[in-house]
């Protein structure tokens, strides 16, 4: 006479399911936390982070091929530039070790707070924007 088959379901079976579950509110948690945590935390003021140095060599020869990536400058205020409401633009004399060149980069109005004063030596990290031109993403003075 054939066997019946079990009617219950099996504890590997509910074990897996379990797995599955809590696997996907981890990744859908990373996800959230990587594509939406930099968009809420507001603007840095300190810290440079993973920021690679910016090669200031590749910065005056073609800007355009470091579009939209963060880097790390170091060097000091030459001369404020202009004003407006959206923030400052400054002329930095930048050195990346090998030479030393007078780069714009554009401090956000978010930065109110941060003293910027001509030869105030500065360690930034900047993003380089869709004309090329750097923004200050975080500053440390």
């Amino acid at each position: 006479m054939p066997r019946r088959a079990s009617s219950g379901v099996n504890i590997g079976q509910m074990v897996g399911i379990a797995v599955a579950i809590i696997g996907f509110f981890v990744i859908a948690a990373l996800l959230v936390k990587v594509i939406a945590g930099d968009y809420f935390s507001g603007p840095k003021r300190s810290g440079g982070g993973n920021a690679t140095a910016l090669s200031l060599a590749s910065y005056r020869d073609n800007a355009n091929s470091l579009r939209g990536n963060n880097y790390q400058i170091q060097g000091r205020i030459e001369e404020m530039l202009r004003w407006s409401e959206s923030g400052r633009l400054i002329s930095f004399e930048a050195n990346d070790g090998f030479i030393s060149i007078p780069v714009p980069v554009l401090v956000p109005a978010d930065f109110k707070n941060v003293n910027l004063e001509r030869g105030a030596e500065l360690s930034m990290v900047v993003r380089v924007d869709r004309e090329g031109t750097l923004v200050a993403e975080s500053i440390d003075q």
